[in-house]
């Protein structure tokens, strides 16, 4: 009787977003990437999607870091394995050994300096169209949030499209925007559809859009969108955030650039 030898496995030390904790140090569990590139790769198990990406980028939710620019090899639909203390592919353990906190803990604001802060960046680039998603939120009408929701899931090309990236902008601003005004009444709002809108999200648009949907609904996002969220509360510069999220992906940045501003509105009380 032959056996086989044992596969070998490189550990890779990586960085990952405390999100998914629990996934990576979780019991192990079969995956599949659905897809690769020089700029990183999306690994898929169960209903989540993990980005695994190299250094110097934005910092996902659901995002694994890389120590340094190679990766591993595989291509959409090759196997992986997720849990254990990180995610193996391709012949690489990828094992977390470090740890960042994907939602940002703002100071408070007041609600006429944030007003202020988002007339000014609403001035320095070309909104998409929220379907009404912030007036639906300043009204605190659960209903209207709903029906704007419907319109915006799945509402443009790409692994996360436009209406999705505005969704989840709105979502965490009025969340995290909202304790720092400590408007609870629409901290309370952003709780109570959370779960509907996850639902929609399921049946409507890509996995990796749900997964930033169900992250966006805990206030947890990436690096880019949180210091824009810092600066509205005059925590850094905001230009400087502005730009940044505005870079993110083909119309990423724009998308949750409108989101969180039309979230800050509302936390703010202005349409």
């Amino acid at each position: 009787m032959i056996v086989a030898a044992p596969t070998r496995v490189a550990v890779v030390p990586v960085v990952a977003s405390t999100a998914v904790r629990t996934l990576l140090e979780g019991a192990a569990r079969a995956g599949v990437l659905l897809g690769a590139g020089e700029r990183g790769a999306w690994a898929r198990v169960g209903s989540e999607v993990l980005i695994i990406a190299p250094p110097g980028g934005v910092r996902m939710p659901n995002g694994v870091e890389l120590p340094d620019a190679s990766f591993p090899a595989g291509a959409a639909g090759d196997p992986c394995q997720v849990g254990g203390g990180g995610v193996t592919l391709g012949g690489w353990g990828l094992r977390a050994v470090r740890w960042w906190d994907p939602r940002p803990a703002l100071p408070h604001v007041e609600p006429a300096a944030l007003r202020a802060r988002v007339a000014w960046a609403r001035g320095r680039f070309a909104p998409a169209h929220d379907q009404d998603l912030g007036r639906a939120f300043l009204a605190s009408d659960p209903s209207a949030v709903l029906a704007a929701a419907r319109r915006l899931i799945g509402n443009g090309p790409g692994l996360t499209p436009l209406g999705d990236d505005v969704l989840a902008g709105a979502l965490a601003a009025t969340l995290l925007l909202g304790e720092a005004v400590r408007n609870r009444r629409l901290c309370r709002r952003a709780a109570e559809v959370a779960a509907a809108i996850c639902s929609l999200a399921a049946e409507r648009t890509t996995a990796l859009a749900a997964t930033l949907l169900r992250h966006a609904c805990r206030g947890e996002v990436d690096d880019a969108s949180a210091a824009l969220l810092q600066a509205l509360c005059g925590r850094g510069d905001p230009m400087t955030a502005l730009d940044r999220l505005l870079a993110l992906g083909h119309s990423s940045g724009t998308g949750l650039a409108t989101g969180i501003l039309a979230g800050a509105a509302a936390a703010g009380g202005a349409p």
